[in-house]
């Protein structure tokens, strides 16, 4: 059984991401800096990461449809490391393979989603599998279609490696190859938003859920229990919909928006479906109150 831990919330409610106004293109640039830093993914485990500013995953990155968007990566590191965002649209060498210290690149978000980003140096594998990933939002240029929500953002994530009888994790490259996680989890940690530590929701009030399976290599079949998704933006884009559907396989790299509404108070998991992922710490709770 995984030792419960606490960690911050996730929810984040309109507004508080600085969401762009509808209908208003804007010029966007993001800054990350390429650092390693070992982060404590709960259980009593530590791993010595590769990340985006220090963090596993990355920063959410969040602009609107239209939006003229500029990524500066800067590697403090004396590995190589690039940056690949998903929503871009232009040549991947753009994206920085080599020991650069600073990587720019410019693209138009023409296309509505949530997207994964990574990094694109060599090898990509184990720079994805070490926590070097994050979560791009593109919003739709008029906005969700059903409004506003409580807004949660879940990225899955593998870790590949036993603990050492200190707790820190060493990476295993033949597992990655083998693609048999150890562990899995959301947003860098196992079993994080456990009891002691739920995503708190309102009964009654819609909740929209970004979700992106940073992998690398497994696929993630997402469900809430006790409630069914009103709305399923596959990749994110409300083009691309579903509605009433218990669940939804996301492919490593890939992403949906997941929307709902529970009618009762009380504790709702969510979870990968596959039950070895779940019970490997791909789990959480929502906690839903009045």
């Amino acid at each position: 059984m995984l030792a419960q831990w606490q960690a911050p919330a996730v929810l984040v409610l309109i507004g508080l991401l600085s969401v762009p106004r509808p209908g208003c293109a804007e010029e966007k640039t993001f800054s990350l800096t390429a650092e390693n830093r070992r982060v404590d993914i709960g259980s009593g485990m530590t791993y010595d990461a590769m990340t985006y500013d220090g963090t596993v995953p990355g920063p959410v990155l969040r602009v609107r449809q239209g939006d003229d968007v500029t990524i500066e990566l800067t590697n403090q590191t004396t590995d190589a490391h690039g940056i690949n965002v998903y929503a871009a649209q232009i040549d991947p060498k753009l994206f920085g393979e080599t020991s650069t210290k600073k990587t720019r690149y410019q693209f138009r978000a023409d296309v509505p989603g949530v997207f994964d980003y990574h990094c694109s140096a060599f090898p990509v594998l184990d720079h994805v599998a070490g926590g070097m990933y994050g979560m791009m939002i593109v919003e739709p240029k008029d906005g969700w279609p059903n409004g506003d929500a409580q807004e949660v953002t879940l990225v899955q994530n593998e870790f590949y490696g036993l603990a050492d009888p200190y707790g820190l994790i060493r990476p295993d490259h033949s597992q990655m190859v083998a693609a048999d996680a150890n562990f899995l989890g959301f947003n860098g940690g196992v079993a994080r938003y456990d009891l002691h530590n739920p995503i708190p929701i309102k009964v009654g009030k819609l909740v929209r859920v970004f979700f992106v399976n940073a992998g690398p290599s497994l696929a993630s079949t997402f469900a809430v229990n006790g409630a069914i998704f009103s709305t399923v933006y596959r990749g994110g884009n409300p083009q691309d919909v579903m509605h009433n559907i218990k669940t939804l396989e996301v492919g490593p790299g890939n992403g949906a928006v997941f929307e709902f509404k529970v009618n009762d108070p009380g504790d709702y998991q969510f979870a990968d479906g596959s039950l070895s992922h779940s019970y490997k710490g791909a789990r959480g709770i929502f906690r839903a109150t009045r």
